[in-house]
Formats: C-alpha cells, structure tokens, sequence
C-alpha cells in the first residue's frame, strides 16, 4: 500500500488472520493508512468477521466459550489529490443469513461491505 503513487487510492483487504495483540507487535497500521471499521465508528455488531458465538459453520466442542475475532480487515491509503473525493462512510457485515437450501453459511468469516462517498 505504501509502494502505490501517492495519487491513487488503494484499498487492500481480506482474511489476514490477524487479531489486534499481533497487530500490536508487529508496530500497528502505518501512519497514513486507515482501518475501515475504525473509521467508520467501530460497530459493536461488525467488531467480530470471525464468530463462532453466531457462525455454526465449523463445529466446537466448549459450550462456556466460543472464540470470535476480527480476523478479516479492509484498509484504505487515500489520495494526496485534493480534486478526488473518496470518504469512507460506512461498514457492515454481509453472508448473516444460512442459505436455505443447504442449512449452512456461505463461510465460516463473514464478508466485509463498505462505503465510501465518492
């Protein structure tokens, strides 16, 4: 993200498999770059892409505890072009809702939807 020319927009994202101890270690999100999720408000209901207290999709034993984590993040570096207008506004969560016909969820993460003011 760092490497693009400064003109451009980048977003980068995905299963990083990352929770906010490891983050913490390896120095945080470089200055300039923006945690979408953050910027956005942090919504309590968005704050896990990895649940297993609502996902069912793969199987756990414990009934006490269930592990959940952000495991999945989208990342925005904006633009140093002052004549594009690209804002983050919104992030929610998609993939909710089991299919139907399969009783299941589309994935054991759930997608990352965000949107941006252009």
């Amino acid at each position: 993200m760092m490497d693009a020319s400064s003109n451009r927009i980048v977003l980068f994202g995905g299963d990083l498999n990352i929770r906010e101890k490891e983050l913490e270690k390896v120095g945080n999100v470089p200055s300039g770059i923006v945690d979408l999720w953050i910027e956005t408000g942090k919504r309590k209901e968005c704050a896990y892409t990895w649940d297993m207290n609502r996902n069912t999709n793969v199987y756990y034993s414990s009934t006490e505890y269930r592990p959940r984590a952000r495991f999945d993040r989208l990342y925005y570096r904006p633009s140093t072009q002052t004549t594009i207008h690209f804002q983050p506004v919104y992030f929610e969560l998609e993939g909710l809702e089991k299919l139907l016909s399969i009783k299941r969820y589309c994935s054991d993460h759930w997608a990352i939807l965000a949107y941006f003011d252009i």
